[in-house]
């Protein structure tokens, strides 16, 4: 999904900075200039130490030689030795030694072993589950193992998947993995898939559609408005203590109180824990949820669904409440259709004015507007209605940001990721401040995270590159830059800022043709940005 998060828009910034046009824009008018260093940062990381970034639900360690579990927390350090597992409806973000970051998926087991070879990086046992890696390190610096199989990761971005019995997959997105056993081994490279069953050896297989693969990674928002629902709220009940903290946009201590094994007897039972479900990227579990439901409110998540993954929703309904509003909001602009969904989240909070969720939406798509007063009034709302609301944070960063506050802006992003660490925004806006602060490196890391937790974003990419080239590396920058192109052909951004890449190396043919097409792609940004900013990109990219 296109999430209302960042539009590019150029300036001429003064001689102190390294390039020209060198700068990223968020939302509106929010600029955040790369800052000039005299030479690379030298890297900063302990070679023998993970950091466990990330953590939705359920998520143990054991200590080195031991068997005993306990409950793990963001920041923690993780050794050789160590082991790692993640319960039901639980997900974690893991960032190795060299970097590497590990998206790990519910119910999945993974050890880090010593390496093999001279590496920084520990040889990864993966015992059972899946787990979405995005790599950008030296050619086989990370090795891993699964009960069937030995491989090699080489610089790529791939989706492990291992059962129970062992059968492993593996969908290769980008760069290249090999493969092997006592069987055989094989190759396989972007865009390819294998698998690897008992007593078999390995063997490549068809691809599945991109967002099918990752569908466990991707961020869902939550679009539910509980007031359209039938519910429970009995105060002493564990039910009701769920449904305060959805209101309050507390998506993960909602889920994590709520009584999963209790048997849910109606459909709007069933449809609230498909919502909950969809927040932790658990899709099959809540298209099970939603199976039986004979509710408008369920197409209204079916449609969120297909935004997310970028497919084609049609239904005969028009909306009616709050709930389907909202579905249609991110479904149009899905569709490049702003204003429409402007309208629609409107009609949402006009519905139903207590709805945090919908005020916040309000604020997003005001902003990409430019209505800095009118997203600062529907913040306001959000703020009493939703105020763990991990989007309303990120947002009130941008705002902030927008107003150069970005001391106070970097704040609201921490609590962003506190309240929702699986939220790209909030990432990307702390990234983005950090690079501000000078902390290229660091702000680099950050904008990687956002990468590997909304990998379908081509947005994220554009500006992970434009923050590898900033910390001098073009391979790594171009990289990310192709990709982003693939991820979204129509997205000018990408073009934009190879152009400039391709500038800052004399390769000024390469860069006119790609200033070209971001010109003719300019007006597909209408998905973040009004036609008045887009206007103003045309005028940057005509000059």
């Amino acid at each position: 999904m296109r999430n209302v998060t960042v539009g590019p828009r150029c300036v001429r910034v003064p001689a102190i900075f390294r390039r020209k046009l060198a700068v990223l824009f968020l939302l509106a008018d929010l600029v955040f200039p790369f800052v000039s260093i005299a030479s690379p940062p030298a890297a900063k990381s302990n070679e023998n130490v993970s950091i466990i970034l990330t953590i939705e639900g359920t998520v143990e360690v054991t200590k080195p030689g031991l068997t005993q579990w306990t409950a793990a927390h963001t920041n923690q350090e993780l050794h050789v030795g160590q082991s790692v597992r993640t319960g039901a409806r639980s997900r974690a973000t893991i960032r190795l030694s060299d970097l590497s970051v590990i998206r790990v998926n519910a119910l999945t087991t993974l050890v880090l072993k010593p390496a093999r070879q001279a590496s920084t990086t520990p040889f990864l046992d993966f015992k059972v589950g899946s787990g979405y890696f995005f790599n950008r390190t030296r050619p086989m610096d990370t090795q891993f193992q699964t009960p069937l199989i030995s491989g090699a990761i080489r610089g790529t971005e791939f989706v492990l998947d291992v059962a129970e019995n062992g059968e492993t997959k593996v969908a290769l997105l980008d760069g290249e993995v090999a493969l092997n056993n006592d069987k055989g081994e094989v190759t396989i490279r972007s865009g390819e898939a294998a698998v690897v069953e008992p007593n078999s050896a390995p063997k490549k297989t068809a691809m599945l559609e991109a967002a099918n693969i990752i569908q466990w990674i991707l961020y869902y928002p939550a679009i539910l408005d509980t007031r359209d629902l039938q519910l429970n709220d009995d105060v002493a009940t564990k039910e009701h203590e769920s449904h305060v903290l959805y209101r309050g946009g507390n998506l993960k201590g909602a889920l994590e109180v709520f009584p999963a094994s209790q048997v849910r007897n109606t459909d709007d039972e069933h449809l609230y824990y498909a919502q909950l479900l969809l927040s932790v990227g658990q899709v099959n579990e809540a298209e099970q949820e939603l199976a039986n439901v004979k509710s408008p409110l369920a197409d209204s998540l079916h449609k969120l669904i297909a935004t997310v993954k970028h497919q084609k929703f049609s239904s005969n309904r028009n909306p009616q409440t709050a709930t389907q509003w909202l579905a249609e909001s991110y479904y149009l602009q899905s569709q490049s259709k702003l204003a429409d969904a402007l309208h629609a989240a409107q009609q949402a909070v006009k519905l139903s004015p207590e709805f945090g969720y919908g005020w916040v939406r309000v604020a997003e798509l005001e902003f990409s507007f430019g209505h800095v007063q009118g997203a600062q009034a529907a913040l306001s709302r959000a703020v009493e209605r939703s105020p763990w609301n991990a989007q309303m944070h990120a947002l009130r960063g941008f705002v902030l940001a927008a107003a150069n506050k970005t001391t106070e802006a970097l704040q609201e992003f921490d609590h962003a990721i506190a309240a929702d660490s699986a939220l790209g925004n909030g990432w990307l806006g702390r990234g983005l401040c950090r690079i501000h602060f000078g902390d290229l490196e660091g702000g680099r890391q950050d904008l990687q995270v956002a990468a590997t937790l909304e990998p379908n974003r081509s947005d994220l990419r554009s500006y992970l590159g434009k923050a590898w080239d900033v910390t001098w590396d073009a391979k790594r920058a171009e990289k990310e830059f192709r990709l982003a192109k693939k991820l979204d052909p129509n997205d000018p951004t990408p073009w934009l800022y190879s152009a400039l890449l391709a500038e800052d190396y004399n390769r000024v043919n390469e860069g006119i043709a790609d200033l070209e097409k971001a010109k003719e792609l300019n007006n597909n940004r209408s998905v973040f940005r009004s036609k008045l900013l887009l206007d103003e990109d045309q005028a940057v990219r005509s000059a």
